[in-house]
């Protein structure tokens, strides 16, 4: 019978929630996620897969235990097919002694690690999957544990709390941004174009006064300059306010 899960493995949890919780920038948030179960669960490897908005495959895969190197050699993302694609289409936890000896399994690509045990569990959020979380190969050999996925569970939740938390953050920026570029505008419109005006008719009246002709053609000159920084004062506005046209979905935006 296995044993329950242990108080260093709880003071672990607690540890990885909170590293998790105090973060607010999303992509920051999905790598600590990442990072946390991989050290939680003692994995040699650990990913994190981002749903697309179908909800059918993945648009984000985040991985612990791989340099650089090796990532790129593996080749571009995964779709969420074979085993990835088992907890996409059944958002279960999922655990596996040898993950070639599953009937989902499609093998590895080339330059792929050999991976062995495997531990999956969904992350939600607001009831819905957000995500999977992928662990293999326990260090020290053998399978991963019940408690293993007691505690990846449980790290599963913390994330969707997690997740939720800076996507809302991340949309209050979002709209306080969208207020400041408002406010910019409204300030260079009634405020900056309206005094620019203001001097260009009094430049054009001084230069409509008898004077040499040098000192007239140079207030010409100003005049047409103001009358060029309007224009491109108005084509800033106009880019301000365009900004709030078309934005992306928050998932897009955060993955």
């Amino acid at each position: 019978m296995e044993a329950p899960t242990s108080a260093r493995q709880m003071r672990r949890l607690l540890d990885a929630v909170l590293s998790i919780g105090a973060q607010l920038d999303l992509a920051t948030v999905l790598q600590r996620i990442v990072e946390a179960a991989q050290d939680l669960v003692d994995a040699q490897y650990g990913a994190l897969g981002v749903l697309d908005d179908s909800g059918d495959g993945l648009s984000q895969f985040l991985t612990v235990g791989l340099d650089g190197e090796e990532r790129a050699a593996i080749g571009p993302t995964p779709r969420g097919l074979g085993i990835l694609g088992v907890l996409i289409s059944d958002p279960r936890p999922l655990r596996l002694t040898d993950l070639a000896a599953h009937p989902a399994s499609t093998g590895f690509p080339a330059n792929h690690p050999s991976m062995t045990s495997f531990l999956g569990v969904p992350v939600m959020v607001h009831g819905r999957v957000f995500g999977n979380l992928y662990l293999c190969d326990k260090l020290g050999g053998g399978p991963f544990t019940d408690s293993d996925e007691t505690l990846c569970v449980a790290l599963a939740t913390a994330a969707g709390v997690a997740i939720d938390n800076a996507r809302l953050h991340s949309r209050v920026a979002e709209l306080v941004l969208v207020e400041e570029r408002d406010r910019i505008a409204r300030d260079l419109h009634d405020t900056v174009i309206q005094r620019l005006f203001a001097i260009g008719l009094s430049l054009q009246g001084v230069a409509s006064m008898s004077m040499p002709g040098e000192m007239s053609e140079r207030l010409e000159e100003a005049v047409d300059e103001l009358d060029t920084t309007v224009r491109e004062i108005r084509s800033a506005i106009f880019e301000l306010h365009s900004t709030r046209v078309g934005r992306s979905s928050l998932r897009r935006a955060a993955t």
